[in-house]
């Protein structure tokens, strides 16, 4: 018979309430939105996806079940009868027959094309350091903010599964496992509620419908056991409404009392922007079917009709405000013809300098971005690990110019699943740009470096300075990479446009006729004027984002020992702003006031403005970032010849 079992609380325990739910809510939900829905969706998906077996294609079911379909209410009493006491805090009701009561329906998850949660059930404590056995069970019922995943798995805070609990209006869920290992069925189920009293003693939090606990003379004494008695199983299985037969691997879930504000339409929303991936790849299938919803098939050939008949007015947060570029996505998964960079990073930080491609491939792609066409560059760059060599990680980019006056979205996808947070300024400037890190050392530090919602990469983790070494520079060389890749595509343009203020400053032609100019020298005919030419130099300075650039032109061969003198200052209206230059402003000579990265090339402080640069042949740069984004910058540049002049001979 299955029951209730919660530890009593020892005296010695800290007494603590968890808050774990408060991790997956969104912020700023609007009225009738459930805080959680691109959590729930994130954390279903990429554990079954973690548990794929085989080649096919992992099938996902999800149901949302109406009041009416719950079981009836015998049964609903001898599962939550024993709940009412930890439920006080969350105000629920329970009826005369120890029924809470609540109007909503339940969430039924199951996925197929998975081995389970296979391992000893009866394993109480970890496995031993190193071991390589799967020990799903221990870690999905047995475990909480802990996890037995590794770097090649989408998640590895072993917080995912609060996504079902938090789902709940009784915060509990109930999951059937097939194993694929041994065909096994075991049953069992978790709530994680408040510190309670129940029948004159105290209670932890935590506790377990299951078959009872293992007998004081076992080797786990007090271990809650599975479920495993087939009439049980059955029942539990029908009224449920799980499709699960027996014998058919995977995991299903059930969240009774789901949250009311859980609609079918903004989990498919969720679905397809989350995970497009996968589904364009045919790696996985997803049906889903709500009262609000018919059933749905996500596959491979119907993705991309969902997503042009989905109303998308979901919070632009979660980029659930408008469909993801399928058709876009489908050209750049065919896309053969890739670029490829040296290894970036191996002496400092990476940067995306031209340097980093071999002179003629940068020439045909800026030719090929300047022309809309759609570009594939492949980025290697070096991650150093606190122990051991250095591994080398990559990742794609896809860059595409649209028309003038077109805003797009940026995705960056990490083994198959959207980090929504992620975005770009090229794409509010008409790029359309699609970043994939694939299984690899670089996705594991990525992954590291996720919170447990999995919507950034965030340098304020820890987790990644347990692996990695100098790994928050890369994080960030990872966030802004398609910006870096567009501006390295697109450097400044060095001849003059005569048009540029056509539309602002325009003439209008005059009817009579302008009178003529001055005569030549000569007496006749037309002043002469001759041009102005514009002086080529060996090096050009980029703008950038809160700081400047320089680079070589490669209009001039770059002279031997060159250097420069670089005066800076926050522009003005009247003055001189390098002599009306202030210490507060910013200084060179401070470490942190301003960043500076190079590459061949040897920097003097001459002042706290004004620098002495030393360029050591080809292939240098020079950038300085930190400064005021609201303020101007002037930047003057002065070529610094020492080399001896020979004097004319007197006549």
């Amino acid at each position: 018979m299955s029951v209730w079992v919660f530890e009593k609380l020892a005296g010695a325990a800290v007494r603590r309430d968890p808050n774990e739910t408060q991790l997956f809510k969104t912020e700023q939900t609007d009225e009738g939105e459930y805080a959680g829905t691109d959590a729930l969706v994130r954390e279903i998906l990429q554990n079954s996806l973690d548990a794929r077996v085989g080649t096919g294609p992992v099938r996902i079911h999800l149901s949302l079940h109406g009041p009416q379909e719950l079981p009836e209410r015998g049964r609903l009493a001898q599962y939550f009868q024993r709940l009412a006491a930890p439920l006080r805090h969350r105000e629920i009701r329970f009826d005369s027959q120890g029924v809470p009561v609540r109007q909503e329906g339940f969430l039924v998850c199951e996925d197929f094309g998975t081995r389970g949660l296979v391992g000893n059930e009866l394993l109480a404590k970890d496995p031993p350091p190193g071991s390589r056995d799967q020990q799903d069970f221990f870690w999905f019922w047995r475990n909480i903010g802990r996890s037995g995943k590794t770097g090649d798995d989408l998640g590895r805070w072993g917080l995912g599964k609060t996504v079902y609990r938090a789902a709940s209006q009784v915060g509990c869920m109930f999951g059937l496992t097939v194993r694929s290992t041994d065909g096994r069925e075991l049953l069992m189920g978790q709530a994680v509620l408040r510190i309670h009293e129940h029948e004159g003693h105290e209670y932890v939090p935590e506790g377990y419908w299951c078959a009872g606990c293992a007998p004081a003379n076992s080797s786990t004494p007090g271990l809650p056991l599975p479920i495993s008695g087939p009439a049980e199983l059955a029942r539990f299985r029908h009224e449920w409404k799980l499709e699960r037969q027996p014998g058919e691997p995977g995991l299903s879930v059930v969240v009774p009392y789901v949250a009311p504000e859980l609609k079918g339409q903004n989990l498919l929303q969720a679905i397809c922007v989350h995970f497009f991936l996968p589904i364009m790849r045919g790696e996985l299938i997803v049906y889903l079917q709500a009262p609000d919803l018919e059933r749905k098939r996500l596959d491979a050939t119907t993705l991309d009709r969902e997503c042009q008949n989905l109303v998308w007015n979901g919070p632009k947060r979660t980029k659930r405000h408008v469909a993801p570029p399928t058709s876009f996505v489908a050209r750049c998964l065919a896309e053969q013809s890739v670029a490829t960079t040296r290894v970036l990073g191996t002496e400092r930080l990476p940067e995306l300098t031209d340097a980093a491609l071999d002179p003629a491939v940068l020439s045909h792609l800026r030719q090929s971005f300047h022309q809309s066409q759609l570009l594939a560059v492949t980025v290697r760059l070096a991650l150093p690990r606190v122990q051991g060599a250095a591994d080398t990680g990559q990742l794609r980019v896809f860059v595409q110019r649209q028309p003038e006056g077109t805003r797009c979205d940026t995705y960056y996808v990490r083994e198959g699943m959207t980090i929504t947070k992620l975005n770009s300024r090229a794409a509010l400037r008409g790029v359309q740009a699609l970043v994939l890190v694939d299984e690899g050392p670089l996705a594991s530090l990525l992954g590291d470096s996720e919170g447990p919602a999995h919507e950034d990469w965030d340098t304020s983790e820890d987790r990644p300075s347990r692996t990695w070494a100098k790994w928050k520079g890369r994080v960030k060389f990872c966030r802004r990479i398609v910006d870096d890749l567009v501006e390295l595509l697109n450097p400044p343009n060095s001849q003059a446009d005569f048009e540029l203020l056509s539309d602002f400053f325009s003439i209008q032609k005059a009817r009579a006729p302008l009178p003529a100019r001055l005569p030549a020298s000569s007496g006749t005919g037309p002043a002469v004027l001759n041009p102005i030419a514009a002086q080529p130099h060996w090096y050009r300075l980029d703008g950038r984002r809160g700081g400047f650039r320089i680079a070589p032109s490669h209009l001039l061969p770059i002279p031997p020992q060159a250097r420069l003198r670089v005066a800076v200052a926050y522009d003005l209206s009247t003055g001189n702003p390098l002599k009306k230059w202030s210490p507060l402003d910013f200084d060179f000579g401070i470490a942190g006031s301003v960043t500076v990265k190079s590459e061949r090339v040897t920097m003097q402080v001459l002042a706290g403005n004004e620098l002495l640069l030393t360029m050591a042949g080809d292939g240098f740069s020079f950038s300085a970032e930190g400064f005021d984004e609201h303020r101007d910058l002037l930047v003057r540049i002065d070529e610094v010849d020492d080399r001896p002049h020979e004097r004319e001979s007197e006549p």
